[in-house]
């Protein structure tokens, strides 16, 4: 009986599960590149998207008359002002709370050098947020009724400036002289108004304002405008305009007491509706960052320039 060779190629265990591994390696690369590839395109189509949908807001925006403008304006602010306040208000009570119990709280210490308190009286000052009326009523006139360019593109709705390089910003649209303003960028109007309420519980330039807001009596806007006249280098005139923008507008409304107008002159109806039309506000913000507010000296800005069209 001959012998019948057969020649077989024999196949390691070991060579067959390098082989699987190396077919699971490629699989599940091709598989993430295709997840990641997808979520690019999907996040190419989401930006498109927003961007589409903020360009007819703005569209949309530029074709509303002044009142419909006002009410787009109001749904867009008061609730992230809302928000604001009542954590505001929270942490004031709590803090108070905590001076009661503990005046020499560690944390108290760390606060009041924060909030540049020399003792925890002007702490809780600093903390105490002021009335809502006189918050709708300076977002109004900074922003031009949300119209601001610094508003639409940063949602500085206040106008503050940016002194440091590292922070989200955006240029003023002109210069002065040779100088770039740069206006901070804010993720959403509620960093901004949150920001808005630290500048004006850390400056020296408030602390009359601040003095006058802790006094539960007087929390009466009409009478805490008048401690503004440091935000703007309009003085006195800035804060007639508050008082008039609050009254026509009628922001007490939103505020925990409702106060009257005082019966005083004011601004002539002829310029407030200028005023409500945008026509007074300026790309240059009236309000520096609180990391200039700090000096101990006022420093007063230059006529602000007005923003292109």
């Amino acid at each position: 009986m001959k012998n019948l060779n057969i020649n077989s190629k024999y196949v390691s265990p070991s060579t067959i599960i390098v082989a699987l591994v190396v077919l699971l390696i490629i699989f599940f690369i091709t598989k993430e590149q295709y997840i990641l590839q997808q979520k690019l395109e999907e996040y190419t189509l989401l930006k498109n998207k927003h961007l589409q949908v903020q360009q007819y807001k703005e569209e949309l925006i530029d074709t509303m008359n002044l009142s419909e403008k006002k009410t787009n304006f109001l749904k867009m602010i008061v609730p992230p002002l809302d928000e604001v306040y009542e954590e505001e208000i929270n942490y004031f009570n709590n803090i108070q709370t905590l001076i009661n119990e503990n005046p020499d709280n560690a944390i108290l210490e760390s606060l009041r050098e924060e909030y540049n308190a020399k003792d925890n009286l002007e702490l809780l000052m600093a903390l105490k947020p002021h009335p809502k009326s006189i918050t709708l009523a300076q977002a109004a006139m900074e922003s031009a009724w949300g119209e601001s360019r610094f508003f639409r593109k940063a949602n500085n709705i206040f106008g503050v400036w940016s002194y440091n390089a590292n922070e989200p910003r955006i240029p003023a649209s002109v210069m002065r002289g040779d100088k770039t303003i740069w206006l901070k960028k804010y993720p959403t109007v509620k960093e901004a108004i949150k920001d808005y309420y630290k500048i004006l519980s850390r400056s020296w330039a408030f602390k009359e304002f601040r003095k006058l807001n802790y006094q539960k009596e007087n929390q009466n806007p009409y009478l805490l405008v008048k401690k503004l006249q440091k935000y703007s280098e309009k003085r006195e005139v800035y804060t007639q305009e508050l008082s008039t923008m609050i009254t026509y507008n009628q922001f007490t409304r939103f505020d925990d007491v409702m106060y009257d107008s005082p019966k005083v002159k004011v601004t002539p109806k002829k310029d407030l509706l200028a005023m409500e039309n945008g026509a007074m506000h300026y790309d240059i913000p009236k309000i520096p960052s609180d990391d200039v507010l700090k000096v101990e000296e006022p420093s007063i800005q230059q006529p602000p320039i007005k923003e292109e069209n």
